[in-house]
Protein backbone atom coordinates (compact mmCIF):
# COMPACT_ATOMS: atom_id res chain seq x y z
CA UNK A 1 0.00 0.00 0.00
CA UNK A 2 1.49 3.32 -1.06
CA UNK A 3 0.81 6.45 0.97
CA UNK A 4 1.20 10.18 0.77
CA UNK A 5 1.78 11.44 4.33
CA UNK A 6 1.16 15.04 5.41
CA UNK A 7 2.21 16.18 8.88
CA UNK A 8 0.32 19.20 10.21
CA UNK A 9 1.90 21.31 12.94
CA UNK A 10 4.98 20.46 14.96
CA UNK A 11 3.84 17.14 16.41
CA UNK A 12 2.28 15.89 13.19
CA UNK A 13 5.33 16.89 11.16
CA UNK A 14 7.65 15.08 13.57
CA UNK A 15 5.60 11.90 13.19
CA UNK A 16 5.65 12.33 9.39
CA UNK A 17 9.45 12.65 9.69
CA UNK A 18 9.51 9.25 11.42
CA UNK A 19 7.42 7.81 8.57
CA UNK A 20 10.12 9.09 6.19
CA UNK A 21 12.82 7.41 8.31
CA UNK A 22 10.84 4.17 8.28
CA UNK A 23 10.45 4.40 4.49
CA UNK A 24 14.21 4.77 4.11
CA UNK A 25 14.80 1.70 6.30
CA UNK A 26 12.24 -0.37 4.37
CA UNK A 27 13.78 0.60 1.03
CA UNK A 28 17.29 -0.19 2.22
CA UNK A 29 16.44 -3.49 3.91
CA UNK A 30 13.48 -4.79 1.91
CA UNK A 31 13.73 -2.85 -1.36
CA UNK A 32 10.04 -1.91 -1.09
CA UNK A 33 8.55 1.55 -1.61
CA UNK A 34 5.70 2.34 0.77
CA UNK A 35 5.46 6.01 -0.22
CA UNK A 36 4.86 7.43 -3.65
CA UNK A 37 7.54 7.89 -6.29
CA UNK A 38 9.32 5.74 -8.83
CA UNK A 39 12.31 3.56 -7.99
CA UNK A 40 14.78 6.31 -8.91
CA UNK A 41 12.96 8.97 -6.85
CA UNK A 42 13.87 9.97 -3.27
CA UNK A 43 12.00 8.04 -0.59
CA UNK A 44 10.53 11.28 0.78
CA UNK A 45 8.64 12.11 -2.45
CA UNK A 46 5.25 11.50 -0.83
CA UNK A 47 5.91 13.01 2.62
CA UNK A 48 5.19 16.64 3.55
CA UNK A 49 5.18 18.94 6.58
CA UNK A 50 2.74 21.87 6.93
CA UNK A 51 3.30 24.43 9.67
CA UNK A 52 2.74 28.01 10.77
CA UNK A 53 5.99 27.95 12.74
CA UNK A 54 9.27 28.10 10.83
CA UNK A 55 11.28 27.11 13.89
CA UNK A 56 9.45 23.80 14.19
CA UNK A 57 10.45 22.82 10.66
CA UNK A 58 14.17 23.12 11.41
CA UNK A 59 13.96 20.01 13.58
CA UNK A 60 13.01 17.72 10.69
CA UNK A 61 15.73 15.21 9.83
CA UNK A 62 14.31 13.23 6.90
CA UNK A 63 11.77 15.50 5.21
CA UNK A 64 13.75 18.03 3.15
CA UNK A 65 13.70 21.58 4.51
CA UNK A 66 12.84 22.92 1.06
CA UNK A 67 9.63 24.54 -0.14
CA UNK A 68 8.67 21.50 -2.22
CA UNK A 69 8.13 19.40 0.94
CA UNK A 70 8.06 21.74 3.95
CA UNK A 71 5.11 24.06 3.49
CA UNK A 72 5.28 27.18 5.65
CA UNK A 73 1.89 28.90 5.80
CA UNK A 74 0.86 32.28 7.20
CA UNK A 75 3.94 34.07 5.85
CA UNK A 76 1.91 36.98 4.43
CA UNK A 77 -0.13 37.55 7.59
CA UNK A 78 0.74 38.70 11.07
CA UNK A 79 2.10 35.25 11.98
CA UNK A 80 5.30 35.61 9.90
CA UNK A 81 6.35 32.04 10.61
CA UNK A 82 5.93 32.38 14.37
CA UNK A 83 3.31 29.68 14.90
CA UNK A 84 -0.31 29.66 16.06
CA UNK A 85 0.44 30.18 19.75
CA UNK A 86 -1.86 27.28 20.69
CA UNK A 87 -4.89 29.02 19.13
CA UNK A 88 -6.22 26.28 16.88
CA UNK A 89 -8.81 28.56 15.27
CA UNK A 90 -5.85 30.43 13.76
CA UNK A 91 -4.35 27.15 12.56
CA UNK A 92 -7.61 26.28 10.81
CA UNK A 93 -8.01 29.74 9.25
CA UNK A 94 -4.44 29.84 7.95
CA UNK A 95 -4.81 26.38 6.41
CA UNK A 96 -7.92 27.61 4.58
CA UNK A 97 -6.19 30.79 3.38
CA UNK A 98 -3.21 28.77 2.15
CA UNK A 99 -5.22 25.91 0.67
CA UNK A 100 -3.99 26.52 -2.88
CA UNK A 101 -0.36 26.55 -1.76
CA UNK A 102 -0.81 23.30 0.17
CA UNK A 103 -2.68 21.50 -2.61
CA UNK A 104 -0.42 22.65 -5.44
CA UNK A 105 2.79 21.71 -3.60
CA UNK A 106 1.52 18.22 -2.81
CA UNK A 107 0.14 17.79 -6.33
CA UNK A 108 3.31 19.00 -8.07
CA UNK A 109 5.87 17.14 -5.96
CA UNK A 110 4.08 14.22 -4.28
CA UNK A 111 3.22 11.90 -7.19
CA UNK A 112 -0.20 11.65 -5.53
CA UNK A 113 -1.87 9.84 -8.40
CA UNK A 114 0.21 6.71 -7.73
CA UNK A 115 -0.89 6.67 -4.08
CA UNK A 116 -3.48 4.29 -2.68
CA UNK A 117 -4.37 6.71 0.12
CA UNK A 118 -3.35 9.90 1.90
CA UNK A 119 -2.62 10.21 5.62
CA UNK A 120 -2.88 13.56 7.45
CA UNK A 121 -1.30 13.62 10.91
CA UNK A 122 -1.78 16.15 13.69
CA UNK A 123 -1.61 16.39 17.46
CA UNK A 124 -4.78 17.67 19.06
CA UNK A 125 -3.61 19.85 21.96
CA UNK A 126 -1.61 22.48 20.07
CA UNK A 127 -2.49 25.21 17.61
CA UNK A 128 -1.46 24.54 14.02
CA UNK A 129 -1.93 20.77 13.84
CA UNK A 130 -5.10 20.75 15.93
CA UNK A 131 -6.68 23.44 13.79
CA UNK A 132 -5.40 22.49 10.35
CA UNK A 133 -5.61 18.67 10.30
CA UNK A 134 -9.32 18.59 9.47
CA UNK A 135 -9.03 21.43 6.97
CA UNK A 136 -6.13 19.74 5.16
CA UNK A 137 -7.94 16.38 5.14
CA UNK A 138 -10.99 18.01 3.49
CA UNK A 139 -8.81 19.89 1.03
CA UNK A 140 -6.93 16.78 -0.11
CA UNK A 141 -10.09 14.69 -0.33
CA UNK A 142 -11.68 17.26 -2.63
CA UNK A 143 -8.51 17.78 -4.65
CA UNK A 144 -7.46 14.17 -5.27
CA UNK A 145 -10.60 12.04 -4.78
CA UNK A 146 -8.62 9.32 -2.95
CA UNK A 147 -9.11 7.71 0.46
CA UNK A 148 -7.94 10.20 3.08
CA UNK A 149 -7.15 9.09 6.62
CA UNK A 150 -6.46 11.36 9.55
CA UNK A 151 -4.33 10.46 12.55
CA UNK A 152 -5.04 12.44 15.72
CA UNK A 153 -2.63 12.16 18.64
CA UNK A 154 -4.27 12.87 22.00
CA UNK A 155 -2.40 14.76 24.76
CA UNK A 156 -0.58 13.35 27.76
CA UNK A 157 -2.53 12.93 30.99
CA UNK A 158 -0.64 15.80 32.63
CA UNK A 159 -2.30 18.13 30.11
CA UNK A 160 -5.84 17.12 31.06
CA UNK A 161 -6.17 20.04 33.48
CA UNK A 162 -4.98 22.64 30.93
CA UNK A 163 -8.02 24.40 29.43
CA UNK A 164 -6.21 25.22 26.17
CA UNK A 165 -5.11 21.61 25.62
CA UNK A 166 -8.51 20.11 26.46
CA UNK A 167 -10.52 22.65 24.46
CA UNK A 168 -8.19 22.35 21.46
CA UNK A 169 -8.44 18.56 21.62
CA UNK A 170 -12.24 18.62 21.83
CA UNK A 171 -12.68 21.07 18.96
CA UNK A 172 -10.17 19.15 16.83
CA UNK A 173 -11.98 15.86 17.51
CA UNK A 174 -15.31 17.48 16.67
CA UNK A 175 -14.00 18.83 13.38
CA UNK A 176 -12.18 15.72 12.21
CA UNK A 177 -14.39 12.95 13.63
CA UNK A 178 -17.77 14.58 13.12
CA UNK A 179 -17.42 17.18 10.38
CA UNK A 180 -14.58 16.28 8.03
CA UNK A 181 -14.40 14.27 4.81
CA UNK A 182 -11.75 11.91 6.22
CA UNK A 183 -12.66 8.30 5.45
CA UNK A 184 -11.21 7.07 8.77
CA UNK A 185 -9.56 8.66 11.79
CA UNK A 186 -6.82 6.83 13.68
CA UNK A 187 -6.84 7.82 17.34
CA UNK A 188 -3.52 7.64 19.18
CA UNK A 189 -3.25 8.16 22.93
CA UNK A 190 0.19 9.50 23.86
CA UNK A 191 -0.29 8.34 27.43
CA UNK A 192 -0.31 4.67 26.39
CA UNK A 193 3.28 4.89 25.21
CA UNK A 194 4.90 6.99 27.94
CA UNK A 195 7.95 5.56 29.69
CA UNK A 196 8.04 7.22 33.12
CA UNK A 197 11.77 6.78 33.63
CA UNK A 198 12.61 8.60 30.37
CA UNK A 199 12.87 12.32 29.64
CA UNK A 200 10.07 13.97 27.66
CA UNK A 201 12.42 14.43 24.69
CA UNK A 202 13.18 10.72 24.60
CA UNK A 203 9.50 9.89 25.10
CA UNK A 204 8.44 12.08 22.18
CA UNK A 205 11.03 10.52 19.89
CA UNK A 206 10.22 6.95 20.88
CA UNK A 207 6.46 7.49 20.70
CA UNK A 208 6.73 8.99 17.22
CA UNK A 209 8.88 6.08 16.07
CA UNK A 210 6.47 3.51 17.51
CA UNK A 211 3.51 5.22 15.83
CA UNK A 212 5.21 5.10 12.43
CA UNK A 213 6.60 1.58 12.85
CA UNK A 214 3.17 0.18 13.70
CA UNK A 215 2.21 0.72 10.04
CA UNK A 216 5.34 -0.87 8.55
CA UNK A 217 4.25 -4.44 7.85
CA UNK A 218 0.73 -3.49 6.80
CA UNK A 219 2.19 -1.11 4.20
CA UNK A 220 4.93 -3.50 3.07
CA UNK A 221 2.92 -6.67 2.63
CA UNK A 222 0.85 -5.42 -0.31
CA UNK A 223 3.94 -4.03 -2.07
CA UNK A 224 6.05 -7.17 -1.61
CA UNK A 225 7.38 -8.59 -4.89
CA UNK A 226 9.78 -11.27 -3.62
CA UNK A 227 7.93 -14.59 -3.85
CA UNK A 228 9.76 -15.88 -0.78
CA UNK A 229 7.87 -13.42 1.39
CA UNK A 230 4.37 -13.60 -0.09
CA UNK A 231 1.79 -15.41 1.99
CA UNK A 232 -1.95 -14.84 2.39
CA UNK A 233 -1.82 -11.28 1.04
CA UNK A 234 -3.56 -8.25 2.45
CA UNK A 235 -3.44 -5.69 -0.33
CA UNK A 236 -4.37 -2.00 -0.38
CA UNK A 237 -8.02 -2.70 -1.20
CA UNK A 238 -8.38 -4.93 1.87
CA UNK A 239 -7.22 -2.06 4.05
CA UNK A 240 -9.24 0.59 2.22
CA UNK A 241 -12.46 -1.41 2.49
CA UNK A 242 -12.27 -1.93 6.23
CA UNK A 243 -11.14 1.58 7.25
CA UNK A 244 -14.15 3.67 8.21
CA UNK A 245 -14.83 6.10 11.04
CA UNK A 246 -12.83 6.10 14.31
CA UNK A 247 -10.02 3.54 14.12
CA UNK A 248 -7.01 2.21 16.01
CA UNK A 249 -3.91 0.22 15.16
CA UNK A 250 -1.78 -1.99 17.38
CA UNK A 251 1.33 -4.17 17.02
CA UNK A 252 2.86 -6.74 19.34
CA UNK A 253 6.06 -8.80 19.00
CA UNK A 254 7.73 -11.75 20.64
CA UNK A 255 10.97 -13.60 20.07
CA UNK A 256 11.02 -17.04 18.48
CA UNK A 257 13.18 -19.59 20.32
CA UNK A 258 16.38 -20.23 18.32
CA UNK A 259 15.62 -23.88 17.66
CA UNK A 260 12.33 -22.90 16.02
CA UNK A 261 13.80 -20.06 13.99
CA UNK A 262 16.36 -22.41 12.45
CA UNK A 263 14.03 -25.28 11.49
CA UNK A 264 13.49 -25.96 7.82
CA UNK A 265 10.09 -25.44 6.22
CA UNK A 266 11.22 -27.35 3.10
CA UNK A 267 12.34 -30.22 5.24
CA UNK A 268 8.96 -30.47 6.92
CA UNK A 269 7.25 -30.80 3.55
CA UNK A 270 9.66 -33.50 2.32
CA UNK A 271 9.12 -35.69 5.35
CA UNK A 272 11.45 -38.06 7.14
CA UNK A 273 12.81 -38.29 10.65
CA UNK A 274 15.95 -36.39 9.88
CA UNK A 275 14.41 -33.33 8.24
CA UNK A 276 12.25 -31.95 11.06
CA UNK A 277 8.80 -33.21 10.01
CA UNK A 278 8.35 -35.33 13.11
CA UNK A 279 8.03 -33.04 16.09
CA UNK A 280 7.02 -33.55 19.64
CA UNK A 281 3.44 -32.37 20.09
CA UNK A 282 4.58 -29.85 22.72
CA UNK A 283 6.47 -27.85 20.06
CA UNK A 284 3.32 -27.22 18.02
CA UNK A 285 1.41 -26.47 21.21
CA UNK A 286 4.00 -23.89 22.28
CA UNK A 287 3.93 -22.38 18.79
CA UNK A 288 0.16 -21.83 18.95
CA UNK A 289 0.27 -20.47 22.49
CA UNK A 290 3.08 -18.07 21.59
CA UNK A 291 1.15 -16.72 18.62
CA UNK A 292 -2.06 -16.50 20.65
CA UNK A 293 -0.33 -14.35 23.26
CA UNK A 294 0.89 -11.99 20.54
CA UNK A 295 -2.62 -11.64 19.06
CA UNK A 296 -4.09 -10.70 22.44
CA UNK A 297 -1.16 -8.38 23.16
CA UNK A 298 -1.74 -6.57 19.85
CA UNK A 299 -5.33 -5.87 20.88
CA UNK A 300 -4.12 -4.63 24.27
CA UNK A 301 -1.52 -2.42 22.52
CA UNK A 302 -4.00 -0.63 20.27
CA UNK A 303 -3.12 3.02 19.76
CA UNK A 304 -6.08 4.05 21.91
CA UNK A 305 -7.88 1.91 24.49
CA UNK A 306 -11.06 0.57 22.89
CA UNK A 307 -12.20 -2.21 25.16
CA UNK A 308 -15.37 -2.66 27.17
CA UNK A 309 -16.15 -5.35 29.74
CA UNK A 310 -19.12 -7.66 29.36
CA UNK A 311 -19.78 -10.39 31.92
CA UNK A 312 -16.20 -10.14 33.10
CA UNK A 313 -14.73 -10.50 29.59
CA UNK A 314 -12.75 -7.82 27.74
CA UNK A 315 -14.41 -7.19 24.37
CA UNK A 316 -14.10 -4.74 21.47
CA UNK A 317 -16.92 -3.11 19.55
CA UNK A 318 -15.91 -2.36 15.95
CA UNK A 319 -17.40 -2.76 12.50
CA UNK A 320 -14.23 -4.30 11.08
CA UNK A 321 -11.03 -5.91 12.30
CA UNK A 322 -7.93 -6.77 10.29
CA UNK A 323 -5.00 -8.91 11.40
CA UNK A 324 -1.59 -9.47 9.79
CA UNK A 325 0.71 -12.22 11.10
CA UNK A 326 4.43 -11.69 10.36
CA UNK A 327 7.32 -13.98 11.17
CA UNK A 328 9.44 -16.90 10.02
CA UNK A 329 7.80 -18.99 7.30
CA UNK A 330 7.50 -22.05 9.51
CA UNK A 331 5.57 -20.04 12.10
CA UNK A 332 2.87 -18.84 9.67
CA UNK A 333 0.89 -22.09 9.65
CA UNK A 334 -2.74 -22.47 8.67
CA UNK A 335 -3.49 -23.47 12.26
CA UNK A 336 -2.08 -20.19 13.56
CA UNK A 337 -3.98 -18.11 11.00
CA UNK A 338 -7.19 -19.90 11.98
CA UNK A 339 -6.41 -19.24 15.65
CA UNK A 340 -5.96 -15.51 14.91
CA UNK A 341 -9.27 -15.40 13.05
CA UNK A 342 -11.04 -17.21 15.90
CA UNK A 343 -9.56 -14.80 18.43
CA UNK A 344 -10.94 -11.84 16.49
CA UNK A 345 -14.34 -13.51 16.20
CA UNK A 346 -14.35 -14.00 19.97
CA UNK A 347 -12.97 -10.61 21.06
CA UNK A 348 -14.55 -8.40 18.35
CA UNK A 349 -17.92 -10.10 17.95
CA UNK A 350 -19.93 -9.30 14.83
CA UNK A 351 -17.07 -7.50 13.09
CA UNK A 352 -16.11 -8.09 9.49
CA UNK A 353 -12.73 -9.85 9.55
CA UNK A 354 -9.75 -9.80 7.22
CA UNK A 355 -6.51 -11.67 7.82
CA UNK A 356 -3.19 -12.19 6.12
CA UNK A 357 0.34 -13.45 6.60
CA UNK A 358 3.73 -11.96 5.84
CA UNK A 359 6.10 -14.94 6.10
CA UNK A 360 9.87 -14.91 6.11
CA UNK A 361 10.85 -11.25 6.40
CA UNK A 362 11.96 -11.82 10.00
CA UNK A 363 13.76 -14.91 11.26
CA UNK A 364 13.78 -14.39 15.02
CA UNK A 365 10.49 -12.67 15.91
CA UNK A 366 6.81 -12.95 15.21
CA UNK A 367 4.50 -9.96 15.22
CA UNK A 368 0.81 -9.29 14.76
CA UNK A 369 -0.60 -6.03 13.43
CA UNK A 370 -4.25 -5.32 14.23
CA UNK A 371 -6.54 -2.60 12.87
CA UNK A 372 -10.04 -2.02 14.21
CA UNK A 373 -12.33 0.50 12.55
CA UNK A 374 -15.67 2.21 13.06
CA UNK A 375 -15.28 1.87 16.81
CA UNK A 376 -18.38 1.94 18.96
CA UNK A 377 -18.98 1.18 22.61
CA UNK A 378 -15.86 1.21 24.74
CA UNK A 379 -12.99 3.20 26.19
CA UNK A 380 -12.24 5.17 23.01
CA UNK A 381 -15.78 6.53 22.80
CA UNK A 382 -15.68 7.29 26.52
CA UNK A 383 -12.43 9.25 26.13
CA UNK A 384 -13.78 11.34 23.24
CA UNK A 385 -16.92 12.01 25.27
CA UNK A 386 -14.78 13.07 28.24
CA UNK A 387 -12.96 15.66 26.15
CA UNK A 388 -16.24 17.05 24.81
CA UNK A 389 -17.77 17.30 28.29
CA UNK A 390 -14.70 18.70 30.04
CA UNK A 391 -14.02 21.23 27.29
CA UNK A 392 -17.58 22.53 27.57
CA UNK A 393 -17.16 22.91 31.35
CA UNK A 394 -13.78 24.58 30.99
CA UNK A 395 -15.08 27.04 28.42
CA UNK A 396 -17.82 28.06 30.84
CA UNK A 397 -15.40 28.37 33.74
CA UNK A 398 -12.91 30.35 31.65
CA UNK A 399 -15.63 32.75 30.53
CA UNK A 400 -16.77 33.31 34.13
CA UNK A 401 -13.21 33.94 35.33
CA UNK A 402 -12.57 36.39 32.51
CA UNK A 403 -15.75 38.31 33.36
CA UNK A 404 -14.74 38.33 37.04
CA UNK A 405 -11.27 39.71 36.25
CA UNK A 406 -12.73 42.42 34.03
CA UNK A 407 -15.15 43.43 36.77
CA UNK A 408 -12.35 43.67 39.33
CA UNK A 409 -10.29 45.89 37.05
CA UNK A 410 -13.32 48.07 36.45
CA UNK A 411 -13.81 48.44 40.23
CA UNK A 412 -10.14 49.34 40.68
CA UNK A 413 -10.33 51.87 37.84
CA UNK A 414 -13.28 53.67 39.54
CA UNK A 415 -11.09 54.20 42.59
CA UNK A 416 -8.78 56.31 40.40
CA UNK A 417 -11.50 58.55 38.93
CA UNK A 418 -10.57 61.55 41.09
CA UNK A 419 -6.87 61.38 40.27
CA UNK A 420 -5.46 63.78 37.67
CA UNK A 421 -4.44 62.46 34.24
CA UNK A 422 -0.76 62.98 33.38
Amino acid sequence: MKLVVVGAGQGGSNIADEFAAMGEWVWKNRHIRIFTGAEQDPIHTGIFAVNLGAGDLYGLQHIPQTDDHTILIGTTDEFRGRGAGKVNADGAEQARRNSRKIASTIRDYGDVYSADAIMVIGTTAGGTGSGSAGVVADLLKEEFKKPVYAMLVLPFANQYDEPDSVINTATCLKKVLDNSKADAVFLVDNQKFVRKNESMGVNYSQINRRIADSFMDILCVGEETDRRYIGEVLDANDVIRILKGPAAIGVAHTAVPPQRASSSLLGRFRGGKDNGKSRHFSIAKAQIERAQNVVHSALAELSVDCEYVEEGRVMYDAQNVLGLFSGPSEEATEEIVEMMDNAFADRVPGAGRRKGTYPGRTSDTISVTVMVSNLGQGAAMDKVGWFYTEATKMMGTTKEKRASREQRWEDVTHAADMLPNL
